[in-house]
């Protein structure tokens, strides 16, 4: 786990799981946290590097609820009373933890899916934000709607005009070892892409990457990899075909490593972008003998 400095007040805690970002006030004593870490294990070495350097925490900024953006939320709220700023979707599952599970599930949650790497521990939002210019300790924050890989994902600029885009975005490296987009919502996302093009400021930050040297490159890399796993549904589902067929199909396709976890996490990635295509026309859902089945449309197809 390591400091890094990016400019002017804007600093990283970098991990081997995600990137914290912490931007340090004018007063020098206390620090905004962008996300939180992993785990509470995680939560109390970024604790103690910044507690090291003389920083107290005022507050967490969580991009977004996945574990391993929040995880280290309760840990740093019991330890500092810090407040938490969140978007209204994403404050529902940090206070609600077994939601995470629940979404990806369907239901009650197998065991297996409710351990820390899916769901944190609970912890208290206090600050609903959404997309605007938002002061945080008197300190002037651009906040950006970025929903899409979850519904409520929101990404932060700081004073120094770093932007954090957390998992809005995957480094072309990370998308070609795993080459898939694990969305919450498609629609969303390709807006998402059109609220990144316009942002322009001297630094870009992935959780999941670091420091983005291209950033025009990253976004054309996760456009075309979405428009690439639409086609891919699209011509699977020229017959028709059950989720379980599609999920395969994608699997072997893409050259997928899946384990239990992964297997309902990418099951509902992909149920995500098959909502997609039936919401936009592009294929339908129906059900025989029994079966639940999609199927491309075909005037939409050609």
């Amino acid at each position: 786990m390591k400091l890094t400095h990016i400019v002017g007040n804007t600093y990283v805690v970098e991990t081997n799981m995600v990137s914290v970002g912490i931007y340090i006030f004018e007063d020098q004593q206390q620090c905004l946290l962008i996300d939180s870490g992993a785990n509470p294990t995680q939560a109390e070495e970024i604790f103690n590097i910044l507690s090291a350097n003389g920083w107290g925490i005022y507050a967490i900024f969580n991009t977004h609820s996945h574990a391993d953006h929040c995880g280290g939320n309760h840990y740093i709220q019991s330890k500092s009373q810090c407040k938490i700023y969140a978007s209204a979707t994403e404050a529902a599952f940090i206070e609600n933890p077994i939601l995470i599970p629940y979404s990806m599930y369907s239901a009650y949650p197998l065991k297996l899916l409710t351990g820390k790497f899916l769901m944190p521990q609970p912890s208290t939002v206090t600050n609903i934000i959404s997309s605007n210019l938002e002061l945080i300790n008197n300190s002037p924050f651009k906040i950006i709607d970025l929903s899409g890989h979850s519904l409520g994902h929101l990404g932060i600029i700081t004073p120094d005009q770093v932007l954090f885009v957390g998992d809005s975005l995957i480094s072309i490296e990370a998308l070609l070892t795993n080459p898939f987009l694990y969305l919450a919502n498609p629609q969303q996302q390709l807006v998402t892409f059109d609220n990144l093009k316009s942002v322009v400021v001297p630094y870009y930050y992935l959780s999941h990457g670091g420091l983005a040297e291209n950033f025009p490159a990253i976004i054309d890399a996760n456009y075309n990899l979405l428009l690439t796993i639409i086609d891919l549904i699209l011509d699977i589902i020229r017959t028709p075909a059950g989720l379980e067929t599609i999920i395969k199909e994608i699997i072997v396709r893409q050259g997928l490593q899946v384990n239990r976890n992964h297997y309902f996490r990418l099951s509902a990635g992909i149920s995500a972008f098959l909502s997609y295509l039936c919401n936009n026309g592009q294929a339908k859902v129906f059900s025989e003998n029994n079966n639940l089945y999609y199927q491309a449309v075909v005037e939409k197809f050609k």
